[in-house]
């Protein structure tokens, strides 16, 4: 009997998270249909159901305009509009067709399936959501792409099964809110009445925010792995739109609290319902890190049922090291982004340069040119029926029709799809500290070496930076050339203190940057662990402790491909959970080896190819 009484309690737990999760979800409709695309739009978690159709019925009757969905595999065409060979064939004028960016001006684009969204076409939407104009192939007054005005809102459907799935981070980066439909129960939502979008008294624009707000929400984002700048306006502009729904002029804790729920998912956690737990301690001897804002009751003003001092425990826990105040929302979305490192970047299809790797019905890029041969040889085989049928339409012979004359229709045309792989940047984060400088350095001299000359046929780079004393050295930038890297290695600084955490900014700042010109970037940690020298060159171990878990969280959330060789005497359990927080390969090297080391940047370098 005890224990189907401690189920119920699970049972009832359960529900209430699910409540809590269904608030949150109209509260994001509500924010969404006041703020429209000046928050980009929302990320919804959530499988193919019934909850979700109700959410979407809903959030369609709030939300004005157009409601539109991407169909599968749209191409560059389909979303910028291409022209119309058919129509312009048949017409003998140019007919161009509008893109489904443009039809979608002043309304929602719905992205199904969002986890399996081409890059190409995420990297399109993208930028049509930062300059609300869509470019196609159809010249204007000057010779320029016409631009057409685009300007609307993205809700993107995440149906991912496999925890590596995620949408672009071109495109998630831009939606201001993350709202997760999983776990809510049918008897949640059944019969629930949907709540109508208040008339706010005040605009949202002229609501003010105290800049100590403005600071700790930054704090708290970025202790999460959110290191965008986005995701700082999107939480600013959250929670003024929240205080304009409450009809206050001003941002109280409370709304920063509810933009960071909504925007990140981060709240304070009591952890998972146990089956048989003692009764909560009185409010005077809870600690602040163990109170859950959907297990307290709800009080009158507060909707959420969230304290106003929890933006300050929020940062107190985060400022103490502690992950106790970020809910498994964050660390889903960066260990889904971290588990598509080594996969991205591979491969550059849809591409305007590279070798052939087949042939379509839809072109790659709003300008493609059609395959002469290909789109011969799909409307051969159809000449003479086409004749027949023509002269049928005409009442005409069928031999007055022009024998050379080649009778072409929309689906014959062909378009070739390229692909090329883009090169790999291995940047090597070295310990340059210690007795044992010398040695390690030198045998990454000869790892860079080998790998260059493995590496220069297909066009790889290799970079080296050096931390010690009290900063991190980029002693060699990216570079193929074997020669050049000789000259800059040949004497090498080594010994003093341990600054890791520099070492790991600079590396994540370079890293960043070659993804950013197109290679993929693989990062080689070669530490024993003891970072001692914090990011403003004090000995403050506990700071540098705390500052090295946030950055190496910040690898793990962007996604980057990472070894971490452990080159002390003896393992050491500071770069077993270093590794864990990159989201890294861990090897253990006692002694430096440049064979060894340089067999694992290169397979590595490999995996980012397949």
């Amino acid at each position: 009997m005890h224990n189907v009484g401690a189920d119920d309690g699970v049972l009832d737990a359960m529900l209430r998270h699910g409540e809590d999760r269904w608030r949150d979800a109209l509260t994001a409709a509500q924010v969404m249909a006041v703020g429209g695309a000046d928050i980009g739009g929302l990320w919804l978690t959530a499988r193919a159901g019934g909850i979700r159709d109700l959410f979407l019925d809903h959030a369609r009757a709030l939300l004005p305009g157009p409601f539109l969905r991407l169909p599968p595999g749209a191409s560059a065409a389909t979303l910028c509009g291409r022209l119309d060979i058919a129509q312009t064939t048949a017409s003998e004028r140019l007919v161009w067709q509008p893109g489904l960016l443009a039809s979608a001006h002043g309304g929602v684009l719905v992205i199904p399936m969002a986890e399996r969204l081409e890059p190409s076409a995420a990297a399109i939407i993208a930028d049509v959501m930062d300059t609300r104009s869509s470019r196609s192939a159809r010249p204007g007054n000057h010779g320029e792409s016409a631009a057409t005005p685009a300007f609307f809102t993205v809700i993107a459907l995440d149906e991912a099964i496999e925890p590596e799935e995620a949408p672009p981070s071109v495109l998630s980066d831009r939606l201001g809110l993350h709202v997760s439909l999983e776990g809510i129960a049918w008897q949640t939502v059944a019969g629930a009445a949907l709540p109508a979008l208040p008339e706010p008294n005040i605009s949202w624009r002229k609501v003010a925010m105290d800049d100590k707000v403005i600071e700790q929400l930054s704090a708290i984002a970025a202790s999460g792995g959110h290191a965008s700048l986005r995701a700082l306006l999107h939480l600013a502009t959250v929670a003024r739109i929240l205080a304009a729904l409450s009809g206050r002029d001003a941002v109280l804790p409370e709304d920063a609290v509810t933009a960071l729920r909504l925007c990140l998912g981060i709240r304070l956690v009591s952890g998972e319902p146990q089956a048989r737990q003692e009764p909560p301690p009185p409010p005077e001897t809870a600690t602040p890190d163990a109170a859950e804002p959907s297990a307290s009751p709800h009080t009158e003003g507060d909707e959420m049922g969230t304290p106003p001092d929890s933006l300050g425990e929020l940062l107190a826990a985060v400022e103490h090291g502690s992950i106790d105040g970020l809910s498994l929302a964050v660390s889903e979305r960066a260990a889904r982004k971290a588990g598509r490192a080594g996969k991205a970047g591979g491969t550059a299809k849809n591409a305007r340069r590279g070798r052939p790797y087949a042939a379509s019905r839809s072109a790659p890029f709003p300008d493609a040119r059609p395959d002469i041969i290909g789109t011969l040889r799909a409307a051969a085989p159809w000449q003479v029926i086409r004749a027949r049928l023509k002269s049928r339409l005409e009442n005409a012979d069928e031999a007055s029709i022009p024998s050379g004359r080649l009778l072409i229709r929309k689906d014959d045309f062909r378009y070739q799809r390229l692909r090329h792989p883009k090169p790999s940047t291995a940047i090597f984060v070295v310990d340059a500290s210690g007795s044992t400088a010398l040695e390690r350095l030198g045998e990454t001299k000869g790892a860079i070496e080998q790998l260059l000359a493995r590496c220069y046929i297909r066009r790889d780079e290799v970079s080296l930076i050096a931390f010690r004393g009290k900063a991190a050295e980029v002693l060699m930038p990216p570079t193929r050339s074997l020669v050049a890297a000789k000259r800059k290695l040949s004497a090498l600084p080594g010994g003093g203190a341990t600054p890791l955490a520099a070492g790991l900014e600079k590396g994540l700042e370079l890293a960043l940057s070659v993804r950013r010109r197109g290679n993929t970037p693989v990062v080689v940690v070669m530490t024993d662990g003891s970072g001692n020298v914090a990011l403003d060159g004090s000995a403050d171990r506990p700071l540098a402790a705390r500052q090295t878990e946030q950055l190496a969280r910040l690898y793990r959330a962007n996604g980057l491909t990472t070894i971490c060789i452990d080159i002390a005497r003896r393992p050491r359990e500071a770069v077993t959970s270093l590794a864990s927080l990159l989201g890294a390969e861990l090897h253990v090297l006692r002694q430096a080896d440049a064979g060894r080391m340089t067999a694992l940047v290169h397979a590595s370098m490999e995996t980012t190819r397949a």
